[in-house]
């Protein structure tokens, strides 16, 4: 690493980047309390940009804490840009790079009518990623009115073809990359089957690369996250989003040939859980580039809410004899509160827009029954002292590695200290399963419908996805039964378990081939498929049977009879004499419906139509006895 003196860098040939990640504007905006918190940090983090008269304003994604906003956070978001951003203050940073194949529109401060002093360039989040018709995002908004230049936007998910926005400002060239949120399981096997390409622009110039992502850095399971050395080593620097766990240095140098790639991880400007990283203190930064060198400095946010978290284990404390009493327990607690509540008074700035009340998590394991209680009601002794009364304390059992191997087979398991652990909600969801008896696990519904469902459903608010999963695997199972030979009960259990197993181990694209999740859900619900015979004819004397094969087709044959005239029957000739009570001297008896032909795929759909109205909780099928009409 080689470093030279800033002093000496001319500020025309200086490029100057304020760099946030993860404001989640709109976390909470109904609470009385913390509903402001969001926007607060937000302000700061542009009026920050104005202070240091940066060139431009980089953000790693999840501007937004929902994919749908609320109108008033949206009406927020666009008072505080046009607030900052807007202003006659010219741009002193050229774009090179072809404009439309890195935005949906020109880049706003070019645009003459609008005067844009800090441009803001963003990629999208899993929290504020396209969704619904069209796949619009709330950036995609932001975008077209000329607030926010969305770029890193990626409709095939097949391959991955990264373009830079080429810059340039006096002798300083940069090369900015853009990679919104992908799912990091199907981004992980882009990156093993070389099927992520980044363009490298006219290399016999000097240019500085940059790279901005939003996606698990930390390991979280295999193919969950993204390695850093799967990354191209002509990056310069890395500015890593998602993660909310703030690790920004100050970082000075060169990289030369033998060093890898700098990574700087901005973190979240807010805390959205109360987790112990995002107790650390938040920050953004500002990227001083100049030439083939840079600079990275801290900005320490001030308006932020103080947050403290502390972990105790009660059996590691010295509580007296009496350990096992509920009340000296909470006495104990409230103690630890109250010094907490104290550190963060001391870390609070003088900044007037800085909330008062701070955030305060004690994370609690304790050993005995007898010392757990109601944790929100204890936590209503400090109303008005701290912002999250009712979450102060996370109760946990504290369990021993004898005693979960001791755990009696069939008994339920504790999932008091997952659920506290999990990064996400289908990671609890798949623990959850795992962790379950034999006989209480799922043995048809596949665990990976369940927790994609649930994830769209939590961070994308679709409201529908919980219902078109369900359709859309029952549609797949009564599929794969049709297809197969399967005859008798456990014949089809042993199929829907195969089914269920290949929708759980395959990737994301064979996910959806297997289960199309595009159809909308339909009302009533999807029946049982019937197999259908072709009709079938008998003359018997003057008269014709048919043979139907189902209820639309016996409906079909009505209605034509109703369009002659008669009650639901073709009226036969020479019914104007019967009503004038002549009787036809012939009646030939009702014949014997023919005797339909006996496969695997008929056996097992008759078999197994009771059976199937409880695994697939559908509506009431038709029984045994339509069946056999139909004939």
């Amino acid at each position: 690493m080689v470093e030279a003196d800033v002093n000496d860098w001319c500020p025309d040939d200086t490029i100057r980047v304020l760099i946030a990640s993860d404001i989640h504007l709109g976390f909470m905006e109904n609470d009385a309390t913390r509903g402001e918190d969001t926007f607060i940090a937000f302000e700061e983090v542009l009026s920050l940009a104005v202070q240091y008269d940066v060139d431009l304003i980089l953000l790693g994604g999840d501007l937004f804490h929902q994919s749908k906003p609320s109108p008033s956070c949206m009406f927020k978001c666009t008072e505080i840009i046009r607030k900052y951003c807007f202003g006659d203050k010219p741009v002193n940073i050229e774009l090179l790079s072809d404009q439309f194949q890195n935005f949906a529109r020109n880049i706003n401060y070019e645009d003459p009518n609008l005067n844009v002093s800090y441009p803001i360039l963003s990629i999208h989040g899993n929290h504020d990623d396209p969704v619904g018709q069209g796949s619009v995002s709330s950036l995609d908004i932001l975008s077209i009115t000329g607030l926010v230049n969305y770029f890193g936007k990626w409709c095939d998910y097949t391959h991955v073809r990264i373009s830079p926005v080429l810059m340039q400002k006096g002798g300083t060239r940069l090369a900015l990359y853009g990679l919104s949120h992908l799912k990091d399981q199907r981004l992980s096997r882009l990156f093993h089957e070389k099927k992520v390409e980044m363009e490298r622009p006219d290399e016999t110039l000097d240019w500085f690369n940059l790279l901005a992502l939003h996606q698990n850095r930390a390991n979280r399971g295999p193919s969950n996250y993204i390695p850093e050395d799967v990354l191209p080593k002509f990056l310069d620097l890395v500015v890593w989003g998602h993660e909310h766990d703030c690790e920004v240095y100050p970082m000075h140098g060169i990289k030369t040939e033998k060093e890898s790639f700098f990574v700087v991880q901005p973190g979240s400007t807010v805390a959205t859980s109360l987790a112990a990283g995002e107790a650390r203190p938040k920050h953004c930064a500002l990227l001083q580039i100049h030439k083939g060198d840079f600079m990275l400095t801290p900005l320490p946010l001030k308006t932020v809410r103080p947050f403290i978290f502390k972990t105790l284990v009660l059996s590691e404390e010295n509580l007296g004899d009496q350990v096992n009493e509920s009340e000296k327990v909470q006495e104990f607690l409230k103690t630890k509160i109250e010094d907490a509540i104290t550190e963060a008074k001391n870390n609070m700035h003088d900044d007037p827009k800085q909330p008062k009340l701070p955030l305060v998590r004690l994370s609690v394991f304790y050993e005995n029954e007898s010392q757990n209680f109601n944790p929100v009601r204890f936590g209503q002794n400090f109303t008005g002292l701290v912002a999250n009364p009712t979450e102060v304390l996370l109760m946990k059992k504290e369990k021993k590695t004898r005693e979960r191997r001791e755990r009696v087979p069939g008994e339920e398991a504790d999932m008091t200290g997952v659920a506290a652990e999990a990064p996400d909600v289908e990671s609890l969801i798949r623990s959850y399963y795992e962790a379950q008896p034999e006989d209480k696990r799922l043995s048809v519904l596949s665990v990976r419908i369940v927790t994609e469902a649930v994830r769209d459903f939590t961070i994308k608010h679709n409201d529908e996805v919980l219902r078109r999963a369900f359709d859309a695997h029952k549609r797949r199972c009564i599929a794969a039964l049709m297809d197969s030979n399967a005859e008798t009960e456990q014949e089809i259990i042993e199929q829907l378990k195969i089914c269920k197993n290949e929708l759980d181990t395959a990737d994301d694209d064979k996910l959806r081939t297997l289960v199309d999740l595009t159809a909308r859900p339909t009302a009533p619900p999807a029946q049982l498929i019937v197999p259908v015979m072709k009709l079938q004819t008998q003359q018997i004397g003057k008269k014709t049977v048919v043979v139907l094969s189902s209820d639309e087709e016996a409906e079909e044959l009505a209605s034509r009879g109703r369009g002659k005239g008669a009650r639901g029957k073709a009226a036969p000739r020479g019914g104007r004499s019967r009503a004038k009570g002549r009787q036809r001297d012939f009646t030939p008896p009702a014949p014997s419906p023919p005797e339909r032909r006996s496969t695997p795929r008929r056996v097992a759909a008759q078999k197994s139509v009771s059976w199937l109205q409880n695994v697939v909780n559908t509506r009431k099928l038709r029984n045994s006895s339509d069946i056999e009409d139909s004939d």
